[in-house]
């Protein structure tokens, strides 16, 4: 009963499965089991970071997963009986189970475990401990090089010298043999003055002993498993007994007690073992012979508690590099680098963010520059172009260097030129603007450079010089000294080039490429204006021409008329003449009345030349000149022309003039014309009909100008004629030209007047021509 009691108690206390090995109950589970032995209970700090260590390193593997049991077996204080029962148990435990490999830590016992729990002699084992052992079959050796002499010698390094050292352990047989070995590398070391050794006392005892030993000794913790009296030792229960009555520094050889007490020495991670040996482990059981492993070691690590160097006068800046500092107490530096660090990275966003505004700023005020550039451009194009479109008539060339400063003064450029292409190699200039004074006409530099150019600008390409004197090789004259860089730029109207802009500046390439697209487009629109002007001369020349052949067609109709007027002076001179000879013949002739008889043939000779005065400048052809004008007057004039051919031709004149017209802007000439066309049009379209009713011709007042009516009672106009009825070379008499109502709608249109034509219901046709009043003087 005592002994069922017995394994019960040992069965809660040493199984210390993990997660996974409880697991491995479920009925097929195929992974592989790993048994892990230590000879320390469950609960102290050894075998839970041994067991950690395992466990860690197995369930790390992404490509397979372990079953991990581990078991408390074998502790060196437990008796002979104990560890049979402990046997039992295990086999009882794992005896229908498959053990795929065993780690076996620090107990000789282990390397027959095999044997003692009846498993197959080739299952792998992986056995730590201090001392290497004879290498078995399928066996692999990790060594934790846990020599208390070799940290002490780390840390006497660091101490002033000589001192004494005691050597703390337990008086089991395997501590015996470990700490007679420390013992003995120690005493023939230059940094120790005498050795004591407390290993052979009892936990009571051994407080007492450390509390009488002289200050700054030496407490070096060897190995220890059991006291005297067989109780369980280890480093954490040495440490605790002796730290309130230790008055020198504490040398150990794991990192159990680092932090609680221990200065330090060559410190291995026990948790490290643990990962170590089961790292071995995933090897053999990927397929590497045990065997093949040989014997594997555990890394030390110089490693000191910060917290104590001050207390047993150690200077820090005498610890050698890469040693590990726990409990470091951090410098001034290192307690203020996150202040400074932090301080130091708001001061770098802070300086970044003031770069960055200050750059956006820079890109924001060069945006604003630009763009008050460009509308500063536009505003240069509207204006010009308005400039352009609304050009009075009159002498063009001033209007464009009135434009071309305008462009000047916004580029700031030193000089804007625009250049006729009427000769492919000799371009004429139109007109010039200057930033600096001088002359403005074409000269020879000007010649120089266009003759160079003009290959390159007659296909098409803008030519851009960085320096003028270097492309023609001459120096430049005073008066050109700014502006060296020039860009020649070919203008096209309508798909032709008919002019070139120049423009001379202080730029360079890249500043004639940023003002090419807004010049092209003000440097066409002066271009579209000089042809069109130089186009509106030529067709009114045509027109001065074509109204002159009117004008000549017209009196050929009126001969008979003019025969007539002309004969009545020229007859009634005769009969005067006739009269003052017979009076003069007489004895005393009667003076007064022969006076009145010349009078009278003075008034028929002005009459007469009147008449062909009237006709010179109807057949004359002389320039245009528009100027303010009386219509009533001018229709006064024309009626002396038409009264009697329109008496000839069976019809008569009605005429309504309105007093006190306001004047017009036209030629008087023109106006005569136009008035003599209409109403021989309107005498022609009543000639057929037997009712000889008059012509009407009226002037009046209209919408701030003159209208003229002339209209007739003929028998109208077709609807299909009235559309083309203004068009040139057509016209609806059998015998007509074409050309009489389209030179009258030039006329009136040139006055900036207006032509309509349309059928009255009550029969005939009507003609109005409306002139705008010109007031002022001319």
């Amino acid at each position: 009963m005592r002994r069922r009691a017995l394994l019960l108690l040992l069965g809660l206390l040493g199984g210390w499965p993990s997660a996974s090995a409880f697991s491995q109950t479920i009925t097929g589970d195929t992974r592989p089991v790993v048994l892990v032995l230590v000879p320390v209970q469950p609960g102290r700090p050894m075998f839970d970071l041994l067991a950690r260590g395992v466990l860690a390193e197995l369930t790390r593997s992404q490509d397979r997963s372990y079953a991990v049991y581990t078991e408390y077996l074998y502790d060196l204080a437990d008796p002979p009986e104990l560890a049979q029962q402990q046997e039992e148990f295990i086999r009882a435990k794992y005896g229908d189970r498959r053990i795929d490999a065993i780690i076996g830590f620090g107990h000789p016992g282990y390397l027959l475990i095999r044997e003692t729990l009846g498993l197959p002699a080739r299952t792998p084992l992986v056995y730590v401990s201090q001392d290497p052992q004879p290498m078995l079959p399928a066996t692999a050796q990790l060594t934790v090089p846990a020599d208390a002499a070799d940290s002490y010698a780390f840390v006497a390094r660091l101490l002033p010298t000589p001192h004494d050292v005691a050597l703390i352990g337990g008086s089991s047989d395997n501590d015996r043999a470990l700490n007679a070995r420390i013992r003995e590398r120690l005493r023939p070391l230059a940094t120790v003055r005498s050795v004591t050794d407390l290993t052979q006392h009892t936990l009571a005892d051994l407080r007492d002993r450390v509390a009488a030993l002289p200050a700054g000794t030496v407490i070096v913790v060897g190995a220890g498993q059991a006291d005297r009296e067989g109780r369980p030792l280890s480093a954490s229960i040495l440490l605790d007994t002796i730290r309130p009555v230790a008055r020198g520094p504490v040398v150990v050889t794991n990192d159990i007690t680092i932090g609680q007490g221990a200065l330090g020495g060559l410190i291995y991670r026990v948790e490290d073992v643990g990962a170590q040996a089961a790292r071995l482990v995933e090897t053999i059981l990927q397929g590497a012979p045990p065997e093949s492993l040989g014997r594997g070691v555990v890394a030390s690590t110089p490693t000191l508690d910060a917290s104590l160097l001050a207390r047993f006068g150690i200077d820090p800046g005498r610890v050698p590099r890469g040693t590990r500092l726990i409990n470091a107490q951090p410098s001034r530096w290192q307690a203020s680098r996150p202040w400074v660090l932090g301080g130091l990275s708001a001061l770098a966003l802070q300086t970044a963010l003031i770069f960055g505004l200050v750059a956006e700023r820079r890109r924001r005020r060069e945006s604003e520059e630009r763009l008050a550039a460009r509308v500063r451009q536009q505003a240069l194009v509207a204006d010009v172009s308005t400039d352009v479109a609304n050009l009075p008539d009159g002498d063009l060339e001033p209007q464009i260097a009135a434009g071309l400063a305008h462009v000047g003064s916004v580029l700031a450029v030193a000089e804007c030129a625009l250049w006729a292409v009427e000769s492919p190699t000799h371009p004429t200039l139109v007109a010039r603007w200057r930033l600096e004074p001088g002359a403005t006409g074409a000269s020879m530099l000007d010649d120089a450079l266009l003759s160079w150019a003009a290959p390159m600008l007659l296909h098409g390409e803008v030519v851009h010089v960085d320096d003028v004197s270097e492309v023609l090789e001459v120096s430049m004259p005073p008066t050109v000294a700014r502006g060296t860089a020039a860009l020649l730029m070919p203008l096209r109207v309508d798909g032709r080039i008919m002019a070139i802009l120049s423009v001379r500046h202080d730029g360079t390439r890249a500043s004639s490429e940023r003002m090419g697209d807004d010049l092209r487009t003000v440097g066409e629109m002066m271009a579209t204006a000089v042809v069109r002007k130089r186009t509106d001369a030529s067709i009114r020349q045509q027109l001065d021409v074509l109204a002159h052949v009117d004008r000549v067609a017209g009196l050929g109709e009126l001969a008979a008329s003019l025969s007539h007027e002309l004969n009545q002076p020229l007859t009634a001179i005769l009969s005067h003449a006739e009269s003052a000879l017979t009076l003069l013949a007489r004895p005393a002739p009667p003076l007064e009345d022969v006076r009145g008889i010349l009078a009278e043939v003075i008034a028929d000779n002005e009459r007469a030349s009147g008449i062909i005065r009237h006709m010179r400048a109807m057949l004359k052809r002389q320039r245009v000149e528009a100027r303010r004008v009386d219509v009533n007057a001018v229709v006064t004039e024309m009626l002396r022309l038409v009264d009697h051919d329109t008496r000839l031709r069976g019809s008569s004149l009605d005429v309504q003039l309105q007093p006190a017209l306001p004047p017009v802007r036209i030629d008087p000439t023109q106006l005569k014309q136009v008035l003599l066309n209409l109403v021989v049009n309107a005498t022609d379209a009543m000639a057929s009909r037997t009712s000889r009713e008059a012509v009407e011709l009226r002037t009046l007042t209209r919408d701030g100008g003159v209208m003229i009516e002339v209209r007739d009672h003929g028998p109208g106009i077709p609807d299909e004629a009235l559309q083309r009825l203004f068009d040139p070379l057509y016209t609806t008499k059998a015998e007509g030209l074409g050309v009489g109502l389209a030179t009258t709608r030039s006329i009136v249109e040139a006055a900036r007047g207006l032509i309509t034509a349309q059928n009255v219901p009550a029969g005939g046709a009507v003609f109005r021509v409306w002139l705008p009043s010109s007031p002022g003087e001319d």
